[in-house]
């Protein structure tokens, strides 16, 4: 019997996958997860579900859906990975984590199962596997209306992927390169991937896509009798977001999809089933509507802080793609100003595009490269050598940006801290993850 959250992260720990057939199981990682929740009674199926994939927006899409069905009076489940700072984060009813007693009292229950599953021949399930689990078990008990679970990687094999009813709606985030060395080296691949959490006889609404990810995502939708929606963005600023200093927020937005009111009110369409179309007067939805974009906060996007009487700026943007979003909405926001950076990223990432985006920005700023290590997550998660980075800055002579490199990440934090002018953390979620640690500490 496991007794305090301490004891509760330490079990989860040797969950945690420690080569890459673990890490990625495929099609075995699946067929275990569903006979995981096969011995939990398929919770996964007593629930309305809303299922986010894609490459970039899923994690402020997934909370921007709930925040939207909280606005119309739902009682909502959201299970989102990685977390920032506590494994808590990826329970939350209502868009309120659950507390470590809770936490604590449902990996109780579920634990038998857990060490049943390790005794045949699926193995022992992964770190992911059984938080997403338990958020199935926990959502169901808590009679939800809706579950908004935020796939981790891909889509077919991914352990989100477990659920059968025809009424779950797969929601598509935009789709680009990256994960290439699982998904796939081409757009087309990794769309294909992505689209495979499309269900039979179901609703999709994918964000506009380049025209090769959506023929993809057509082909899948029309092979399993779906009916996909794509929200196209028009000219002209976008009605919902129109007064938000942060397009990055919007889930429209944030790649220049920018849809009517008819659009938004599509989703909620879409969002509420057919069968419970509530009565409501169009103008009120759209004030809602409105509300929740003007108002959503979501921790480590876009995210705004005052720290020691400097504006810093966090985001884990991990990706070309998402980087570009970033950066544009940086400078809409803090035009004319100095961008001081502190940078680690993940091993693997396409780090070398990410670098020409910063540094096109950058100018005369500082850059200040730094390293993580974090073994409390899915996976065990190291970052790029920042020596190596480093060497790479060096070596085009044309940037003449002012680096250093600090591979001690407080050291790094508390240095970039004495610099002039605005500070921005970005390049991983895990970074931005170890920094709230850090501010959580000296609290």
């Amino acid at each position: 019997m496991i007794k305090t959250f301490k004891q509760a992260e330490a079990f989860l720990a040797l969950h945690i996958p420690k080569t890459s057939t673990q890490t990625f199981p495929g099609e075995l990682g699946l067929n275990r997860a569903k006979y995981f929740l096969h011995l939990l009674g398929n919770p996964q199926e007593k629930l309305k579900i809303i299922h986010v994939a894609g490459t970039s927006g899923k994690g402020s899409t997934c909370y921007l859906i709930s925040s939207l069905l909280i606005s119309q009076g739902f009682k909502v489940g959201l299970h989102q990975s990685p977390h920032l700072t506590d494994v808590t984060e990826r329970f939350q009813i209502n868009n309120q984590i659950i507390s470590k007693k809770e936490f604590v009292f449902y990996l109780n229950k579920i634990i038998p199962v857990i060490n049943l599953v390790g005794k045949t021949f699926y193995g022992q399930l992964s770190y992911f596997e059984i938080l997403v689990g338990m958020a199935f078990l926990i959502f169901s008990e808590k009679k939800i209306d809706y579950a908004v679970m935020e796939t981790g990687l891909g889509g077919k094999y991914d352990g989100t992927n477990v659920v059968l009813r025809q009424d779950k709606l797969s929601v598509l985030t935009k789709i680009g390169l990256d994960h290439i060395a699982i998904l796939g080296k081409t757009i087309e691949k990794i769309a294909y991937q992505k689209a495979m959490i499309i269900n039979k006889n179901s609703q999709v609404i994918s964000i506009n896509q380049d025209l090769k990810t959506e023929k993809i995502i057509r082909d899948v939708a029309e092979k399993k009798m779906a009916n996909v929606m794509f929200v196209r963005g028009r000219d002209g600023a976008c009605p919902v977001c129109t007064n938000l200093k942060n397009m990055n927020k919007c889930f429209f937005c944030q790649f220049k999809s920018n849809p009517s009111y008819k659009e938004v009110d599509n989703l909620q369409k879409f969002i509420t089933p057919r069968k419970k179309i509530l009565n409501r007067d169009k103008t009120n939805v759209k004030k809602k509507v409105g509300a929740v974009f003007q108002t959503a906060h979501f921790p480590g996007r876009f995210d705004i802080k005052k720290i020691t009487n400097k504006i810093v700026v966090f985001d884990g943007a991990h990706n070309p793609q998402k980087m570009k979003a970033f950066v544009s909405s940086l400078i809409k926001e803090f035009p004319n100003k100095k961008f001081n950076f502190l940078l680690a990223f993940k091993k693997g990432k396409d780090y070398q595009d990410m670098l020409k985006i910063i540094i096109s920005l950058v100018g005369t700023s500082k850059i200040i490269l730094t390293s993580f290590f974090v073994e409390n997550q899915d996976m065990i998660n190291a970052s790029e050598d920042p020596a190596e980075i480093g060497r790479g800055i060096a070596r085009d002579a044309r940037t003449g940006i002012n680096f250093e490199i600090i591979p001690d990440l407080k050291e790094a934090w508390e240095t970039i801290l004495k610099e002039d002018g605005l500070i921005v953390v970005t390049g991983s979620l895990y970074l931005v993850g170890e920094i709230f640690r850090l501010i959580r500490a000296n609290k």
